[in-house]
């Protein structure tokens, strides 16, 4: 394994009846908050007036800020910095799923600098310091409640970028899975979509077999598929759902690639742009990446793509007496299967991209590789990828 370095400095707090504690605990950060939120579900679901009677229990003032978007918008994000300028609030409580953390992140950036909140992410300016961060979690899938990183789209470009420290890890995270068991069963299947993808990058990447980390990344990927199959017919199974919920934190925080020489995420670089210009949720636009980018590398990971298949997928015998190389193609057929199976797309068309702008999105593509640091892919490497998936 190589050397590393990990930290998770958040407090997670899992499982029902858990939001009892999230006054005191706020309270315990700041005493002048920004309540943060996406739509009108969490009116309607009741937790709205749950979070408001806990955060004025404890005597915590707050200015509410509703409308985060699901791909979050820059604008947005630098009008709730300034509502914190102007109110001098000191802690941000975001309620909400990945894209509300997310934007609750760069809230917490843009509060505490002057300078244009994009520069962060276009690497034009850094930062060292944010707004502490209370987070209650709805909408497992990005991991953003226990990882230092926020992904944010600029209208105005259509850019989707991201940035990365541990001054933007949340101080406490709350789990409680049972305020997902309402979630829609397509969003489910996009959230799993992307919880798996934060799986399988690092491990289709690797550049050998790490005995550790493959067991528990293969580990997780069966319990999410395994959980999200009982969903599709039980949408409000606890068990299932506590499931999902768990591994999502756990997916992309760094643990389960610690160590893993090769791990990148080439896979994030070709969908930011499909989400960033065509406003594709995240998931969708993964299944459709994913069997591209697995039928371009296949000569190359043929081996990994085999061991997730035998080893998650259950396809043993259906491998026995292939090639490594047809035996990719048939995970990569089943993959794709799956994908229907759970009703989130594998072409663009039927995302209802029917036209990809490639030029702009290979742009974007190059960009996002050279900021995070993946390697190994040219234009006309990524121009290709995109040509699969039509």
């Amino acid at each position: 394994m190589q050397n590393f370095e990990w930290v998770t400095p958040t407090k997670v707090i899992f499982g029902s009846k858990i939001l009892e504690k999230l006054g005191k605990k706020t309270a315990g950060i700041g005493k002048q908050a920004l309540f943060l939120y996406g739509k009108e579900s969490i009116k309607k679901s009741g937790l709205y007036d749950t979070v408001v009677a806990q955060l004025k229990g404890e005597g915590v003032f707050f200015v509410e800020y509703g409308g985060v978007q699901p791909n979050p918008r820059i604008s947005h994000a630098e009008e709730g910095a300034r509502k914190i300028k102007e109110n001098h609030l000191d802690v941000i409580v975001a309620v909400g799923g990945g894209s509300v953390i997310d934007e609750a992140k760069a809230i917490a950036v843009a509060a505490c600098y002057e300078e244009p909140l994009w520069d962060f992410f276009i690497r034009k300016a850094s930062f060292k310091k944010a707004l502490p961060i209370v987070a209650v979690q709805t909408l497992p899938a990005t991991s953003s409640e226990l990882n230092g990183a926020s992904v944010m789209t600029n209208e105005a470009t259509h850019e989707k970028f991201s940035i990365r420290s541990e001054a933007i890890y949340p101080k406490v995270s709350f789990l409680d899975p049972s305020l997902t068991l309402d979630i829609p069963v397509q969003y489910t299947a996009y959230a799993c979509t992307d919880i798996l993808s934060h799986l399988m990058e690092g491990y289709f990447t690797a550049s050998s077999d790490f005995p550790l980390q493959d067991g528990m990344v293969e580990g997780v990927c069966r319990a999410v598929m395994g959980a999200l199959e009982i969903v599709l017919t039980d949408p409000r199974n606890l068990e299932a759902r506590s499931t999902i919920m768990w591994a999502a934190a756990l997916a992309w925080n760094g643990l389960l690639k610690s160590g893993v020489e090769g791990a990148s995420i080439p896979n994030h670089v070709l969908e930011h742009p499909l989400s960033g210009f065509y406003d594709l949720p995240h998931g969708a636009g993964l299944s459709i990446v994913i069997p591209a980018w697995l039928k371009y590398m296949k000569p190359s990971i043929a081996h990994r793509i085999l061991l997730y298949g035998e080893r998650v997928m259950g396809l043993g015998k259906k491998l026995e007496g292939k090639t490594p190389l047809e035996g990719a193609d048939i995970v990569i057929e089943e993959l794709e299967d799956w994908y229907r199976h759970i009703h989130t797309p594998v072409h663009l068309k039927e995302a209802g991209i029917i036209s990809l702008d490639v030029d702009a999105c290979t742009n974007q593509a190059m960009a996002l590789s050279e900021y995070w640091g993946v390697p190994g892919y040219d234009e006309e490497d990524i121009r290709a990828i995109y040509a699969l998936m039509n």
